[in-house]
């Protein structure tokens, strides 16, 4: 389990297909306030998609990849 520190201004989050066929969870921003979890398959991205822009998380997630 990966376990990521989302901080208060990180935006609204997109699911996007990274390399190789793997979703991937991405607020669209670069530089220092990037977050880009990676994920296996697009279900479990959409989840952590939704849990992430509801606000639904305490500063981190965990994530079984």
């Amino acid at each position: 389990m990966a376990l990521y520190k989302i901080p208060k201004n990180s935006g609204k989050f997109t699911v996007v297909t990274a390399r190789g066929g793997h979703f991937c969870v991405w607020n669209r921003k670069t530089g220092r306030h990037e977050i880009a979890i990676p994920v296996r398959d697009r279900k479990l991205a959409q989840d952590i998609c939704e849990k992430l822009n509801r606000g639904d998380h305490n500063g981190t997630i965990e994530v079984l990849q």
